[in-house]
């Protein structure tokens, strides 16, 4: 990671470029044209956009991908990200940013080849984290589970977040760890008993571990208000299917059809339409 003087030297950098540009360009720009000075006005104006745009592409692709990933459309998102990506000494943030883009968008080889490209630069503090935050996700969808999990035993030894304990949770229900999990998700709850995903963890491991009764009282809790993640639902309809309630867990996978999935999710939408297709043919058993 980055030592203390480096990233003061890049702040100092980053600082001196946002006055060049917000401040000293602008103010120059404006007197010309106070002064009625149109042809230099002219001229300054068109050398600040080319010079604002030059430096500040990279932003500008990524505010692109971000438009088209909060519309839900992964594969859109992710050609402004690669061209970020792609330029000249674009930054290790750009990195895990358009990792996290192909991770999304289910292209899990190539979001690994990225990390491959990546994982020797220098970092600060919440870089490493973003970056090996992704590399366990990566990990974990690659089915190597294990590895994910020492990933993020790693991070949790010095840090802590929402979203660390989210991922980290999830996965841990993917784990024949489920005392870990359960140790990790009841921690996570306590860091912040609001996050939607956080509980849905928690009460999935209970139902996991066989705790049916404390597991069908939390998706009861959560489910009272609407929840935008497909996770819930489906896990939800698992709990209320071991109790035989199969009208209910068809309810609630339909209802995580109506869910965004995307390539982070924990299930896909062909889990939920064939869990679905089973019921309805009055299988009513968990398979």
């Amino acid at each position: 990671m980055l030592n203390r003087r480096i990233m003061k030297n890049k702040k100092t950098k980053a600082l001196l470029l946002n006055i060049l540009l917000f401040g000293l360009f602008p103010i120059t720009v404006a007197v010309f044209a106070f002064t009625a000075n149109w042809i230099l006005f002219g001229v300054t104006l068109v050398i600040y956009i080319a010079v604002f745009i030059l430096i500040k592409l990279e932003n500008l692709m990524l505010i692109s991908a971000g438009y088209f990933d909060k519309k839900g459309d992964n594969e859109k998102a992710l050609h402004p990200a690669y061209k970020a990506y792609k330029l000249k000494r674009s930054s290790i943030d750009t990195a895990s940013i358009f990792i996290f883009m192909l991770l999304k968008a289910g292209k899990y080889e190539k979001a690994m080849e990225i990390i491959s490209e990546n994982g020797s630069r220098e970092m600060d503090e919440d870089q490493y984290i973003a970056f090996h935050s992704n590399k366990a996700l990566c990990l974990w969808k690659l089915n190597r589970i294990n590895e994910a999990i020492a990933i993020f035993d790693e991070i949790t030894k010095n840090f802590e977040s929402t979203s660390i304990y989210l991922s980290f949770g999830t996965i841990l229900t993917f784990s024949d760890d489920l005392d870990k999990a359960l140790a990790v998700n009841t921690k996570a709850y306590k860091y912040n008993s609001k996050s939607k995903g956080i509980k849905d963890n928690l009460a999935y491991t209970y139902h996991l571990l066989g705790d049916k009764d404390r597991a069908k009282r939390m998706y009861e809790e959560l489910l009272g208000e609407p929840v935008n993640f497909p996770e819930a639902y489906y896990n939800a309809a698992m709990v209320v299917l071991a109790e035989g309630q199969f009208d209910e867990a068809i309810r609630y996978l339909k209802q995580a059809l109506t869910k965004q999935f995307t390539g982070l999710s924990a299930i896909t939408e062909d889990d939920v339409q064939k869990r679905i297709d089973y019921l309805n043919r009055g299988q009513g058993e968990i398979s």
